[in-house]
């Protein structure tokens, strides 16, 4: 007697190929009359390698970009180091990382829409090598060289190569990101998915001394990374700070938070103000670091991996600026973006040799009053 024929829909969003789907797993469902069959109809690929805290924000595509092309199954190349900030969000469906093999798979497969974000040539060159019936964002050449591949990306493209008019452009990041993809305004946030993996980390530093009985926490974050000389604030700028919100509420606890670049600044910024705050450490892992900041009620941070962690877990963040632009940050109207009225603002300049400089000008009452702004009722 022959064998009945099974139905397998394979262009299923929970299709597996080598394992049962999930419903099948829970259920014995089969395909046939499944009601939750759900086809894909458009297949895009984002590149978006680096840096972290941009491929983080670029998040803020995902929403739009589903509705746009309903059925869509999105797939995204980016390096190992920012791989967790992706792996639990429900829009992205695989990440691919350029450490492993994921040109296996682009030379296979093909795409509806290819979405390159980044002007840089590695991912350039992914983009090319892709095959997409549509590109947006940014392709190489023959000869290697990076060109916008729509329109809409050319802005984006000069602004990288000229820094007066970078220095100039008024618009977010999200919004020139959503004219490149053609997706509708207004921007929405970026998201971040935690799985409650590191719970025991922020249970354990609760129970120290400075945040025990704290009603609300301050998460104070040093880093800034390694390219600006300027990101940071000043010490006595972290301590005076501190020691402000500390006189006007007591009962609020101060986390402070840094990188393993910050050890000997949050030593010293320990030392200082002499058991006022618990130390986050400089050693933890990206998602450790997330989890921290989720316990937080207000970040105070530099333009950094921290802020757009922050305002991806929905929470107040100020941000300090300086050789950065001010207005390329967006913290969707939770917290306050702070920078001084110094006329090289925004000069991207990795080192700077002036005595009146854009942190040194950053008094702390300004900051600790945007703070109070977001600080939650006791």
């Amino acid at each position: 007697m022959p064998a009945m024929p099974i139905t397998i829909h394979t262009d299923c969003r929970f299709y597996k190929g080598s394992m049962p789907c999930v419903f099948h797993k829970k259920e014995g469902r089969l395909c046939d009359n499944c009601v939750d069959y759900d086809p894909i109809r458009t297949r895009i690929l984002i590149v978006k390698l680096a840096a972290i805290g941009d491929v983080l924000r670029t998040t803020s595509i995902l929403p739009p970009l589903k509705a746009k092309y309903p059925g869509a199954e999105v797939t995204w190349i980016t390096k190992a180091a920012a791989a967790p900030l992706l792996k639990n969000n429900p829009d992205v469906d695989r990440v691919l990382t350029v450490e492993e093999d994921y040109l296996a798979y682009l030379k296979n497969e093909s795409f509806s829409v290819g979405i390159c974000l980044d002007a840089d040539q590695q991912s350039a060159t992914i983009h090319s090598i892709a095959r997409c019936e549509e590109r947006l964002g940014f392709v190489a050449d023959a000869a290697g060289k990076v060109q916008p591949a729509n329109d809409a990306a050319r802005e984006w493209w000069l602004m990288g190569v000229n820094d007066s008019l970078k220095k100039q452009n008024r618009k977010t990041y999200q919004q020139i990101m959503y004219e490149i993809c053609g997706l509708p305004l207004p921007t929405v946030p970026p998201s971040l998915h935690l799985n409650g993996n590191h719970q025991s980390l922020v249970e354990n530093l609760r129970a120290q001394s400075p945040l025990r009985n704290a009603t609300r926490i301050l998460g104070v974050n040093t880093g800034g990374g390694g390219r600006w000389q300027f990101k940071k604030w000043t010490l006595e700028g972290y301590i005076d700070c501190i020691n402000l919100i500390k006189a006007q509420h007591p009962e609020v606890g101060i986390l402070l938070l840094g990188g393993p670049e910050e050890v000997e600044l949050n030593a010293r910024i320990l030392k200082a103000v002499n058991g006022k705050v618990a130390d986050g450490g400089c050693h933890n892992s990206l998602m450790q670091f997330a989890a921290l900041v989720q316990t937080v009620d207000v970040l105070l941070t530099s333009d950094s991996l921290a802020m757009h962690i922050g305002v991806a877990l929905a929470k107040p963040t100020v941000v300090l600026v300086g050789p950065t632009s001010p207005w390329e940050l967006d913290v969707f109207g939770r917290g306050g973006i702070l920078h001084s009225g110094i006329e090289c603002l925004s000069c991207y300049l990795s080192r700077c040799d002036k005595k009146v400089n854009c942190m040194n000008t950053l008094l702390p009452d300004y900051v600790v009053a945007k703070i109070n702004e977001f600080l939650p009722q006791p």
